[in-house]
This record gives C-alpha cells, structure tokens and sequence, in this order.
C-alpha cells in the first residue's frame, strides 16, 4: 500500500512538470462560458524619430573674396556637422544644387549636356541646355523640371529619362519655393504635378494659357483670357488644382479658386497685395502672403489663412522677411539694416541676433516642417554663421555662406 501510494505521488509530479498539450487553448472564465480571459495589451507606442537637419553650403578657400568666388565647395551639414564635400564644376550657382531625401544632388551643365550627381557621383545625364526649375527625389527616383535657356520650352524626365516636353511655355516657381519640397512640383499620393505657362498673342495683347499637368498628362487647363488681372500661384492639393488670382471689373478682388469655384478674400479697399502664395501645411493648404497700405494704419500685413475657410490674417507693424508655418505653429524672421535678420519671432520667443550682420542668404535657408524650425543665417564677411533649430542655436566657421536647407 505504501508503494502504490508512493507512486501515485511521483506520477502526480512528473505531470506536473508536463507543459500543457494545447498550451495556446483559451482558458474559460469563472463562469464557464469559455471566453478568453487573458488581457493582451497594444504594442507600445514608437516614438517617432527625431528629424534631421541638412544644411548646403558653398565654401571658399581660405583668402578667396566671399562677394567675387571663383571656385568652391558645395558642403552638406547633417545636424551642424559636414558629412560631404563636393567640388563646384565652373563658378559656383547656388541653383546648381539642392538637398533631397537627406543627400546632395548637383547637377552642371556646359551648354550641350545636363549631368545630375548624387552625393558627388554621376546618376543620369542628357542632351541639352537647362536649369532644373523643380527637383524631387522619391525613394532614390529623380524627377525633373528642366527649363531650356534661348528660345524657351522644358522637358519633364524621371531619371533622366524624357518623359513630356513641350517647345515653348515657362515653368511656373521654382527652387525659390522652399516650402514645396519639390521646388515647382507638388507632390501627393497620386503622383507629381507642375505647371506651366505658353504665351498667347492676341493682337497686340499678350496673354497667358496656363497647363496643370501630372506627370506627362494633363490635368486641367486655364485658357488665355480667362484671368482678367493677375495670377499668383498655381498648386495642386489632394488631387485639386487650386490658383490665387487677382480679378479686375467694377473693382478690384483678390480671390482663391479651388477647382471651379471662385471665393473672394477680404481685403480693406486701400490694401494692396504684393503676393499671395498658395504653401503646404502638413496636410493642409494655406495662403500666405503680404501687403501694403492698410486702412488702419499699418504698413505691414502677412495673410496665413487655411483655403478650405479663407480666414485668420496675421498683421505686424514690423517689416517681415520670411514667414514660416507647419501648418499648427508659425515663425516670423523681422528685417533688420540693409535685409539682415533682426528678430526671431517663434512660439511666443523671441531670438535676437546683431541686427547689422547676420543675413538669411535664400528663402531656401529656412523651413518649417515636421514640427521643427530650422534656419541658417550667414556673416560671410566675418566667417560666421548661425544654425538654429527650434530655440537652440549652433555656430559654424567658415569662409562662405550657407545656400539651402531641407528638414528630413
């Protein structure tokens, strides 16, 4: 009897020490209705990762005039520090290169042939004579706008590769439109979009007809007359073309057209827009822009307005050089002496900087975007030059001046 009980105790522990055969079975509740009880908990959320900050700069050597270069460097900046140096072919052009996805992309061209690099190395090249008026990189894929000198006309190609051309007509933006990552594209799920313009004569009148394109198709087209007064800018948002125009008839009205309709923006009868730009906002569109000669008073007004409700204009009394936004937060660069930087208006801060040194060298040197404010001034004449990200601020040596910038 003893044995037998013995044993029943070693086959009670050896089961015991058994993993279960249906380990994964769901177990039943208390009340035995044979839910699964175990709580599994969401994965934890990934922080998103910190942006980068890239930074171009064309850099002379030592005892070169800064005003007057002959030769120089193209260097790339990650986060304050060089990363990449590339030497210029010809005299330097700050329209020769550009930041995209984080590398440095040049291209030069000797008045027969277009070569584009990528950090340094040849990726494509083409037959002709032409500035790169937009330039977007998507997963290493190159997409390009290039506006042939003379006689007019440009071609769109993906790397390299003629994809439409047309003979006559002028690409509308460029490099200088900072906020579209593209420079003269825009860019959404569907694909890639620009505009372009072909001069119409009608009698002695000049007219313009206005092509909005996507990729080698037409989208949509604004016959020549149609604009009675002045176009400001052409973009295409969420598949929508939209355009900001001014319309001449009993008066003058400034207005936003989204596809077909037309809404007018309010204005006071004296005020007078000098630009009215159509910029991203993450995810959004704006209207951005700047006038003169308020009935108020003021000298100065800035427009930030969201298209979809044309409301919320921004004034200061303070001459503006750049105005930046993300779509949720807005920063204000105030002119200083002769165009330099004085103030940096960001998030209820202010930054002040020697009002008589410091310039910003291109709209292409500051940016709003994934939440972070960057900016890069330059003191060429001292060899200094400022960095900022947000409120912190990095000072570089070195002689030359900095020439885009791009938040990836």
């Amino acid at each position: 009897m003893g044995k037998l009980f013995r044993f029943f105790l070693l086959s009670l522990a050896l089961v015991s020490c058994q993993k279960p055969l249906f380990e994964n079975t769901p177990r039943s509740d208390a009340k035995g209705s044979g839910r699964d009880s175990t709580v599994v908990l969401p994965p934890a959320a990934e922080e998103p990762p910190v942006p980068d900050i890239y930074a171009s700069a064309f850099v002379y050597p030592e005892g070169v005039d800064w005003q007057d270069p002959g030769q120089a460097d193209v260097v790339l900046f990650k986060n304050g520090e060089e990363v990449l140096r590339v030497a210029v072919e010809g005299r330097p052009e700050a329209d020769r290169h550009r930041i995209a996805e984080g590398r440095l992309w040049t291209d030069a061209c000797d008045g027969n042939e277009v070569v584009v690099s990528c950090d340094g190395k040849e990726r494509f090249r083409y037959e002709g004579d032409e500035l790169l008026r937009g330039f977007l990189a998507v997963n290493g894929i190159a997409y390009t706008l290039g506006q042939r000198r003379g006689n007019g006309g440009f071609s769109f190609r993906i790397n390299g590769q003629e994809r439409f051309s047309s003979p006559v007509g002028t690409v509308l933006d460029g490099p200088e439109d900072c906020e579209w990552e593209g420079g003269a594209f825009s860019r959404d799920s569907s694909g890639v979009y620009y505009t372009y313009g072909i001069p119409i004569w009608k009698g002695d009148q000049l007219q313009w007809e206005y092509r909005v394109m996507h990729e080698d198709e037409m989208l949509a087209m604004i016959p020549a007359g149609s604009i009675v007064g002045g176009l400001y800018d052409i973009r295409v948002h969420d598949g929508t073309v939209y355009r900001s125009e001014l319309r001449r008839s009993v008066r003058s009205s400034y207005c936003l057209v989204k596809g077909n309709t037309i809404q007018e923006i309010e204005m006071e009868p004296t005020e007078v827009p000098h630009y009215l730009k159509l910029v991203p906002g993450e995810g959004r569109l704006l209207l951005k822009g700047h006038s003169t000669g308020i009935a108020s008073g003021k000298n100065y007004c800035y427009w930030l307005r969201d298209v979809s409700t044309v409301v919320n204009m921004v004034t200061d009394n303070q001459p503006i050089l750049e105005m930046l936004t993300d779509g949720s937060h807005t920063a204000y660069l105030v002119e200083g002496p002769e165009h330099t930087v004085r103030t940096l208006y960001w998030d209820k801060k202010t930054i002040p900087f020697p009002s008589d040194r410091f310039r910003l060298p291109s709209r292409r040197c500051a940016q709003y975007r994934k939440g972070v404010l960057a900016i890069a001034l330059s003191d060429p004449a001292k060899g200094e030059h400022l960095l900022i990200r947000d409120g912190e601020v990095t000072t570089l040596h070195f002689n030359g001046r900095f020439t885009s910038l791009q938040i990836y």
